[in-house]
């Protein structure tokens, strides 16, 4: 399905980096990538704490934090939800780890043109506007 509505200008994106060579370069990357979960925690835990513990001014309590996500050629990627899970266990929020890449892109490497020219088809169930606050990628 393609989004129908588009971002409120009142919304101020929550990034981390500009640039994934920190992401890339962590021990755990690989295996987190992989689907190894202790990994991705390390990853997580490294990278991104006191990151998401900062968006507490940001955000409210009892956001749903959304993990879209692929099977990566080596299996399923442990990274988003495990991102996901901390922004909900640190920001007293909740998690839902359904949606899922229906198709295979072939993005790695890609810069961000390939990537909008190859878009990923998700499945899973979206809940109601009301419903999903937060989006964490």
């Amino acid at each position: 399905m393609i989004r129908s509505k588009g971002f409120p200008l009142s919304l101020s994106a929550a990034h981390l980096w500009r640039d994934d060579a920190p992401l890339k370069s962590h021990y755990a990357y690989q295996k987190a990538k992989a689907g190894d979960k202790d990994a991705a925690l390390e990853l997580v835990v490294d990278l991104a704490v006191t990151w998401v513990s900062g968006l507490r001014e940001r955000l409210k309590p009892a956001l749903v934090y959304v993990s879209p996500h692929a099977q990566e050629a080596t299996g399923d990627n442990a990274i988003p939800q495990t991102l996901a899970a901390v922004c909900a266990t640190l920001l007293e929020g909740d998690v839902d780890t359904g949606i899922v890449q229906s198709d295979r892109v072939y993005h790695t490497g890609a810069d961000p043109m390939e990537r909008m020219a190859a878009r990923a088809q998700f499945f899973g169930k979206v809940l109601t506007r009301q419903i999903y606050r937060a989006f964490v990628v």
